[in-house]
């Protein structure tokens, strides 16, 4: 297919939410359309015994839809999610393209503008195998603030698989339904132990692809989808690190979308920069450095020799400051401190102590669990202590 001439379809992933599916209806006929011509609307139903998919069905009948082709899929045997998301991705082989709504999201009115265009931008990069349309203001993998380099351009590049909203053209696809049809063991590769043993899961999978092939996925640093949780197989409640801003720019909004090999806008599967080569003034000469600035990754899944981590090291080679954002900035910048610490990877331990825990944590920005809140509290009230003694003895 001719980059020119994609035309993205949208197909939405229902099951047994009838408000979560007409609120999504509601969101998707109030976007911006201008810039096409004709655009065809897909509801997949995964089937389930019961009057909540029975009302889901008839909602998407009842739709009428004013930009396109309507077509609705009803499943007549639950196939569960896992293997419903994959038969919507299979449909871009019939379409050229498609944006893989799931029924808990709201979008930006320019959601299909930003995936139109990035569909034709990035459709001959074999090193893209996805364009999500969610912008992350939190990682996965702890929950984290997650500030990722920007330059000139509005897309950066992740080996994270999106599913709050996500576009794969038929080429993307197809190479990887050509690896996943090979039952590959996910478990030798490098990536997340958390992202291993998630059950039922196809993003385990696609994340798992990215990393063996070494292909990223797409990302705006605006978001034109957020995530209205509650009531889904994953998530019983509303979880508020996954509501974010919705991108607000008007009809004619212009994207520039960066190049991939554009230094410094590359992430791994941990949310972390991608490696990079710096001169190490205490070494004295410039060495490939690893990232766990937010102490996620263990130490088997470091690959270069140094690593930079807010974990503790038995031997420090320097230590780095915390006030520059992105957190990355510190080392380039050479801002000395005494939150991220650079030293060969064997170095590091796993685990740090109560006290040293809660004062990485503090200075982190990122939403606590309950745990984390506990050991937060208790490195400020030592700390408090101890200044307050130290204060006494001086004067």
């Amino acid at each position: 297919m001719s980059s020119l001439n994609l035309n993205p379809v949208i197909v939405i992933v229902a099951f047994n939410r009838p408000e979560s599916l007409t609120r999504l209806l509601e969101s998707i006929n109030q976007a911006n359309y201008k810039l096409s011509k004709n655009v065809n609307l897909v509801i997949s139903i995964d089937f389930q015994d019961s009057e909540k998919h029975d009302n889901v069905v008839e909602i998407a009948r009842n739709f009428n839809w004013k930009y396109g082709q309507k077509e609705i899929i009803t499943h007549t045997q639950n196939i569960g999610l896992r293997t419903h998301i994959i038969s919507c991705g299979d449909l871009s082989l019939k379409y050229g393209s498609v944006i893989i709504l799931e029924d808990d999201l709201i979008v930006s009115p320019n959601f299909y503008n930003f995936a139109l265009a990035s569909a034709n931008a990035y459709y001959h990069d074999n090193n893209i195998a996805g364009i999500s349309l969610y912008a992350y203001e939190y990682e996965e993998l702890g929950w984290f603030k997650f500030y990722p380099c920007k330059k000139n351009g509005d897309t950066f590049f992740m080996q994270w698989a999106s599913s709050w909203g996500q576009l794969w053209t038929d080429e993307q696809w197809s190479k990887f339904k050509q690896w996943y049809k090979n039952n590959p063991n996910i478990n030798k590769l490098n990536i997340p132990d958390r992202v291993k043993n998630w059950r039922k899961s196809w993003k385990k999978f696609y994340i798992a692809y990215l990393v063996e092939t070494n292909r990223f996925f797409v990302y705006p640093y605006e978001s034109f989808t957020t995530l209205k949780d509650g009531g889904g197989i994953h998530a019983k409640e509303d979880s508020r690190q996954n509501f974010v801003k919705l991108n607000a720019g008007n009809d004619l909004q212009k994207f520039q979308f960066s190049r991939f090999k554009e230094e410094g806008l590359s992430y791994d599967a941990f949310f972390q920069p991608t490696n990079k080569k710096v001169f190490i003034e205490k070494l004295n000469k410039a060495v490939e450095i690893e990232f766990d600035l937010f102490g996620t990754k263990e130490i088997k899944n470091v690959k270069a020799d140094y690593l930079l981590s807010m974990k503790k090291t038995k031997r420090l080679i320097q230590g780095y400051s915390h006030i520059f954002i992105p957190y990355e900035k510190n080392l380039e910048l050479n801002q000395k401190g005494d939150i991220f610490n650079l030293s060969l990877k064997q170095d590091f331990f796993e685990k740090q102590r109560v006290y040293e825990k809660g004062r990485k944590l503090y200075n982190i920005r990122k939403i606590y669990s309950i745990k984390e809140m506990v050991i937060v509290v208790f490195y400020r009230t030592l700390f408090k202590l101890f200044s307050k003694i130290l204060n006494k003895n001086l004067s």
